[in-house]
C-alpha cells in the first residue's frame, strides 16, 4: 500500500499538470485569432461600383508580323521566328537606332567594337545587332542614325567577335546597294 501512496504523492500532481496544460492548449487552439475590426466600414449610401474596362485587343495584336510589304524581314519577325532563320542568309529592313563604336579614338578611350542597333521603328524597343563591317564602310555607305536601310547578311549567334543575346545578330554582307568589302581596312 505504501507504493500506491508514493505514486499518488509523486505522479498525480505531474499527470494533473500535464492534463491541465493539454486542455489549455486545446482551448486556445479552438478559439483562433480575433478577426480584425473594419477600419472603414462600407457606406450604404454610396452607389454600386462600376468597372469600365476597355475591350480586349484582337488576336491579331498578338501576332508577330514576319515580313514587310516588300517581302523583307522585320526585326520583330526575325527575332520572333529565330529558329526558322538561324544560320540563313536574310534581308532585314530596319531603322538604325544607334551606331556604337564609330569615330572612337582608342588613344583617348576604350572603344567598343563597331556595330549597329536596328529596329522596325524608332519608337520600338526591340533591337537587332548588325556586325561585320568597319568604320570606312559606314562612311562609304552613308549610314546614319534614324535612317531606314535593307540589311543583308547571315543571321547567326556569333560573328566578328560578338556573341549574340537571345535575339541573334546579323553578320553583314550588304546595306542597300553597298556591299561590305571582304578586307575592309
Amino acid at each position: 500500500m505504501s507504493r500506491a501512496i508514493g505514486f499518488q504523492r509523486c505522479c498525480v500532481p505531474l499527470v494533473s499538470s500535464a492534463v491541465i496544460a493539454a486542455l489549455t492548449l486545446l482551448v486556445a487552439c479552438d478559439q483562433g485569432p480575433e478577426p480584425p475590426a473594419e477600419e472603414f466600414p462600407p457606406d450604404p449610401d454610396l452607389p454600386e461600383a462600376v468597372v469600365d474596362l476597355p475591350d480586349p485587343p484582337p488576336d491579331s495584336a498578338f501576332e508577330i508580323r514576319k515580313r514587310n510589304d516588300d517581302d523583307s524581314l522585320r526585326v520583330e519577325g526575325i527575332i520572333g521566328h529565330r529558329d526558322q532563320f538561324m544560320d540563313e542568309q536574310v534581308e532585314v529592313r530596319g531603322v538604325v537606332s544607334d551606331i556604337i563604336g564609330a569615330d572612337c579614338d582608342p588613344s583617348v578611350e576604350r572603344c567598343p567594337r563597331l556595330h549597329l542597333l536596328v529596329r522596325d521603328h524608332m519608337d520600338e524597343d526591340l533591337d537587332l545587332i548588325i556586325v561585320g563591317f568597319e568604320d570606312t564602310f559606314l562612311r562609304t555607305a552613308g549610314i546614319s542614325e534614324g535612317d531606314e536601310y535593307l540589311f543583308a547578311g547571315t543571321y547567326t549567334d556569333m560573328a566578328d567577335g560578338f556573341v549574340s543575346t537571345e535575339e541573334g545578330l546579323i553578320d553583314l554582307k550588304a546595306v542597300d546597294d553597298h556591299e561590305v568589302p571582304d578586307d575592309d581596312d
